[in-house]
């Protein structure tokens, strides 16, 4: 009976699919609920690759805000059909990366038959900030004797500026790939091209001497001198020195003195000493039309002031990939030498920084212009702790103090001449002293500032991009000024103490870089 039952051929299909027919099923259930598995992990790899690059492109350093945002972006671009209980497993973000992990799961099909109800599934991504392309960056950064103040904290200005500057050349250059070249514009009355170009074609320097000056020495014999007998009450004065107040002795001397009888000495007076007149590596602006606005009709040179002592401090560095050059430059920025304090004429910086990323010109450093500033993109930084300070003269390119010298007013006196329409505003540009509700300001500062907004407008005919710092500036037309000089207003930033700048510099530095998948 078995032999011809298994030799039989009728109704075994039958009997075979029956058997079978409970594993296919199971295998199909599996494959269902693999496939569905793979979706759900394919989508949520895509939301971490997201996120993480939306993270990175963002400005944001907080740690608790950046998981507040990743969660905000799951919620607008997850697929509820696809992925189910999504959450952010962790949050790693550094200066460089920002590292997101993501879990979620499905509901299973088939497999709820063998007790797996869920799978788990997970992705996670690094996104990394960098700086690709090629970038041509200007720091046109202020050491004049202003940024000797200190903000809330006690923290000189000028080292605040230090730590921020630095801090964005870290993180600019910290691929060595030659990508990034950056310059530094250090400017105060003047800027200090450095002494090694004293010969190039571009620049007009005396030469060095020396003179005597004096007059002959002359000795008497006398038998009286003089004596004090009442002085005047000392007293405390107040002056402001580039918008710094401060504090000195002032009054005292003698009220009323006595002669009386000596054996009989010898005085002298007069006599010749001899002064010796250098260059120190200072420039002033082109004279003659608009040539101190634009790096156009290069025939034209600029000035170069022999002096006693030096008027102007820090060398600019031209465009250098060599991080450690730029740190020690920017390490080594002063704001006085000996008993110079350097005032703030803006539009020295800012011409400057224009010639350090040209195509042409003194350096012809920077690489042709793009455009649409891409390739290369060019970039100035312009910080400054105030307004302008001093006057263009056209005779001599020279930066000038106002016939009423800033160094002896009071407190309140200045402010209050600056807006004066009458007096000191330079005879061709009596039209530029209007009245004081001008955006530009009035006064004799105004020709200054239209300087510094024409520059501004010629970088950008050029397509390139300018970012805007305020130090703890409190006069609203220097502030309007920087805004105006801006590329945009997202490129404006005002800084009321030293965390606040770092974090600018830092954000202009995140600006520049772009953001790519790691992992």
């Amino acid at each position: 009976m078995l032999r011809k039952f298994l030799e039989s051929r009728s109704g075994n299909f039958a009997i075979l699919s029956g058997v079978t027919m409970i594993p296919l099923c199971l295998a199909a259930g599996l494959a269902v609920d693999y496939s569905r598995h793979h979706s759900a992990q394919r989508h949520l790899q895509e939301m971490a690759d997201a996120t993480s690059l939306a993270l990175a492109a963002s400005k944001e350093q907080n740690q608790a805000r950046l998981e507040q945002l990743a969660n905000d972006y799951l919620a607008a671009n997850r697929t509820s059909t696809r992925v189910r209980e999504v959450q952010v497993a962790s949050v790693v973000a550094t200066t460089e990366s920002v590292d997101v992990e993501l879990i979620g799961s499905i509901p299973t099909t088939f497999m709820g038959i063998a007790g797996y109800q869920q799978l788990d599934v997970g992705a996670s991504a690094l996104a990394e900030r960098a700086t690709r392309g090629t970038v041509e960056v200007s720091l046109v950064l202020d050491n004049t004797w202003s940024m000797s103040d200190k903000d809330a904290r006690g923290v000189r200005k000028i080292d605040a500026l230090k730590t921020a500057a630095s801090g964005l050349v870290d993180q600019l250059l910290k691929s060595p790939d030659g990508g990034v070249r950056i310059a530094l514009v250090p400017y105060g009355e003047y800027v200090n091209v450095g002494i090694q170009h004293r010969n190039n074609s571009w620049l007009s320097v005396p030469a060095d001497y020396s003179e005597q000056k004096g007059s002959p020495r002359i000795c008497t014999t006398s038998t009286t001198k003089s004596r004090c007998i009442q002085t005047n009450p000392a007293k405390t004065c107040t002056r402001e020195v580039d918008g710094i107040k401060e504090t000195y002795s002032c009054g005292g001397g003698c009220a009323k003195s006595e002669t009386y009888t000596v054996p009989a000495y010898e005085t002298c007076s007069g006599g010749y000493s001899t002064k010796s007149f250098a260059w120190h590596g200072c420039v002033g602006s082109r004279t003659g039309g608009t040539n101190r606005l634009n790096d156009a009709n290069a025939s034209v040179k600029y000035p170069g002031y022999v002096t006693e002592k030096a008027e102007c401090l820090n060398p600019l560095v031209r465009l250098t990939s060599t991080k450690q050059a730029l740190k020690d430059a920017i390490s080594g920025m002063i704001i006085e030498k000996g008993s110079h304090r350097a005032l703030t004429y803006i539009p020295g910086g800012m011409i400057w920084g224009l010639h350090t990323l040209a195509p042409s010109g003194p350096f012809g450093d920077g690489l042709a212009y793009d455009e649409e500033n891409l390739r290369p993109r060019k970039v100035v930084v312009l910080m400054t702790d105030g307004d302008n300070t001093l006057l263009y003269d056209k005779s001599s390119g020279k930066a000038l103090i106002p016939s009423k010298s800033l160094k002896s007013l009071l407190p309140g006196e200045r402010q209050a001449w600056r807006k004066d329409d009458d007096d000191d505003c330079d005879d061709d540009d009596d039209d530029a002293c209007g009245a004081s509700s001008d955006p530009l300001g009035s006064g004799p500062f105004r020709q200054t500032n239209e300087d510094t907004l024409a520059i501004c407008t010629n970088m950008k005919a050029n397509e390139i991009e300018i970012y805007t710092v305020a130090f703890m500036v409190d006069d609203p037309v220097a502030r309007d000024m920087l805004k105006a000089c801006a590329s945009s207003s997202q490129h404006y930033f005002q800084a009321s103490d030293a965390a606040v700048l770092s974090a600018a510099f830092s954000g202009i530095a995140q600006s520049l870089q772009v953001v790519r998948l790691a992992r």
